[in-house]
């Protein structure tokens, strides 16, 4: 984690003490600092000698003053004269970021390959030039006044250099809505964010944005035959995983019983070492568990996972039910963490069981494969509209029959997957309203109806093309652009959590950019082909994955089990409600007696439509977790 403040005109009188601990708060770690004339700046060190940190100072090269957080997958040591260097030490990447800088210039983001956030310093030209790596990117936050300008991995650096924290009320009522099209709003007034592939530049008087990748900008991929297009898959995704493992001593994988995380596990097997082992970690049901599942979803990943790791002997297997957790599990230390009431944290919670335990096993690496979702495996569901725009009728008569769970008859299956996502907005929402349907961001928000009107929540949500946005629907790019915009939903904070949590880096080889930008040109075929969806994940599967597991068309749930652990907290939770609703502050911002309604018609078991299901297993949830935010931030108790 690096951190800087900047005296933009010159003078003036840097923050007091505290602006470099606060990078090192709860890590056990030492952090650096150096003071200049017009500028501080700090780093989290590898170490937790504070005597030995006192000597840190931030890489000088030639005018530039650079700090770096996270890695490069492609290093151009030999053109930078840095031969036998140690491209896993931060100081290194550094120095090898400024180099590049003063070579090429404007071009070094699209020629590095890695995922990054740098602070660069530019003296003589008294510049600051902020910048994050496109596609993912560790989080990199400033506050611009007109005095000084103030950057760091994590908003608790910058209020410990003097800014007032004060809770941005927008960004709130916005993640109150699920609306995370806004990049650059920060949780905090007078914080924004650094967007993915973006630089913003600070100079005495101004500041500028620009981005420094373009996803719109990137080359189509055309090859001969299917099996030149896997060949190139499968060269780039193990290249990827290559470098995802390079410097690791003990990598682990989080593992689940789709396609992504189990091909990016058999390509690091491929990888290691004869002897090497890899541990696998997976979370499953409560034993408690009723069963329900909604047609095209499977609960239990453990049946799966268990088929997959007997085809690869040096796979160590661990899986985690998670009982007696519940959804906030691990919420606490990820506020700490990362300053972030992201709403979907909740999402997360089985995820803690699994780093803790990838800590006591005494791994160095995690390797995922989320990003998979934007790559090789998205489902190509644009191609409905693409099919029938570009006339070619057989594909898209297979689509409408065999693509997803759809029991309906087909004239219906075309208005749903082709007609309304043409339609014009007004048109497509009066629809919606004539017949009725449920407007399930409506149930599962917590906000108060109130707030949500008055913060302007509801007005920027329709903007966004909210509840349902369709334009993933219309258009591939505009879902991959909607993506990097969006930040993946705040993904990058939540990731830099759990490794500052538990102190381990992650990596995801499916987000390598050469493999990425080889998926983002292939043609609709490779994704929905013949009524299949994921062909490409589907075909790189062959021979590394059980074949039940290949075809297997459902998709794993994250929260199947949430009727036995919400109904554990139950009593607790209406409590607490109770205690929560009685502040003035928070009963305006949060629907409290919708989700205590909601708690209180307890159902028999899970198998109950999505209208009663949302208000308990999301809006209840998700209420409790924004109004215990709110009162770590302004420093309440519940």
């Amino acid at each position: 984690m690096i951190a800087i403040e900047w005296l933009r005109r010159g003078e003036g009188a840097l923050s007091p003490g505290g602006f470099a601990q606060a990078l090192a708060a709860g890590s056990a770690k030492a952090s650096g600092q150096f003071a200049a004339e017009q500028f501080q700046a700090a780093e989290l060190l590898a170490f937790s000698g504070r005597r030995r940190a006192l000597g840190w100072r931030p890489v000088e090269v030639g005018p530039l003053t650079v700090l770096f957080s996270g890695h490069l997958d492609n290093p151009p040591l030999a053109e930078l004269d840095e031969l036998g260097a140690d491209w896993t030490d931060p100081r290194v990447l550094a120095r090898l970021y400024a180099k590049s800088r003063l070579r090429w210039g404007a071009a070094t983001d699209r020629r590095l390959i890695g995922e990054y956030a740098v602070i660069e310093l530019d003296r003589s030209a008294r510049t600051l030039r902020l910048v994050r790596s496109p596609l993912r990117a560790p989080p990199l936050q400033y506050h611009a006044g007109e005095e000084r300008v103030i950057a760091a991995s994590v908003p608790r650096a910058i209020h410990a250099a003097g800014l007032p924290v004060r809770l941005n009320e927008a960004k709130l009522a916005d993640h109150g809505l699920f609306n995370f099209s806004d990049p650059v709003a920060g949780w905090f007034v007078g914080i924004e964010r650094v967007p993915l592939g973006t630089e913003v530049v600070f100079t005495p008087g101004e500041s500028a944005s620009r981005l420094v990748y373009d996803l719109r900008a990137l080359p189509k991929v055309r090859m001969r035959s299917d099996s030149e297009y896997l060949e190139a898959a499968h060269s780039l995704l193990s290249e990827g995983t290559r470098a995802a493992l390079h410097g690791c001593k003990r990598p682990g994988v989080m593992l689940s019983g789709g396609l992504d995380s189990p091909i990016v596990a058999a390509k690091a097997l491929a990888e290691l070492p004869p002897d090497g082992t890899l541990r696998s970690y997976t979370f499953t049901v409560e034993p408690e568990w009723d069963g329900f599942e909604f047609p095209g979803q499977f609960g239990n990943e453990r049946p799966l996972v268990e088929a997959f790791a007997a085809m690869y002997p040096r796979l160590e297997a661990r899986f985690f039910d998670n009982a007696g957790s519940g959804f906030d599990a691990g919420l606490a230390e990820m506020h700490f963490a990362t300053g972030s009431g992201a709403i979907h944290q909740t999402n997360f919670s089985q995820f803690h069981a699994l780093w803790r335990a990838a800590r006591s096993d005494g791994c160095d690496r995690i390797l995922m494969g989320d990003f998979g979702n934007y790559t090789f495996s998205t489902e190509g569901y644009w191609g409905f509209v693409e099919y029938f725009l570009t006339g070619r009728w057989r594909q898209l008569y297979l689509a409408l029959r065999d693509a997803g769970f759809d029991e309906r008859p087909l004239w219906r299956r075309f208005i749903t997957n082709v007609v309304m996502p043409l339609l014009p907005e007004p048109l497509f929402r009066w629809q919606r309203a004539v017949r009725g349907m449920p407007d399930v961001f409506a149930l599962a928000s917590p906000l108060n109806p109130g707030f949500a009107r008055e913060s302007g929540a509801l007005e920027r949500a329709a903007r966004a093309g909210l509840p349902r946005r369709r334009s993933a629907l219309r258009a591939r790019w505009d879902d991959f652009c909607a993506m990097q915009g969006e930040d993946m939903g705040e993904h990058s904070d939540l990731m830099h959590g759990f490794e500052q949590i538990y102190g381990i880096s992650q990596r995801d080889p499916t987000a390598y950019r050469p493999f990425a930008e080889f998926c983002f040109g292939l043609p609709t075929p490779m994704f929905l082909r013949d009524g299949q969806t994921r062909w490409l994940a589907r075909e790189m599967g062959r021979g590394i994955l059980p074949e039940p597991q290949r075809i297997n068309p459902a998709h794993g749930v994250h929260n199947a089990d949430w009727h036995v652990k919400l109904g554990r907290m139950r009593k607790d939770l209406l409590g607490e409600i109770d205690r929560l609703a009685a502040s003035e502050r928070l009963a305006s911002i949060l629907d409290f007696d919708k989700v205590r309604a909601a708690l209180e018609d307890w159902p028999e078991d899970s198998s109950i439509p999505h209208e009663r299901r949302l208000p308990l297993e999301a809006a209840a949830t998700r209420a409790v977790a924004l109004a215990r935010y709110v009162n770590f931030v302004e420093g309440r108790n519940a």
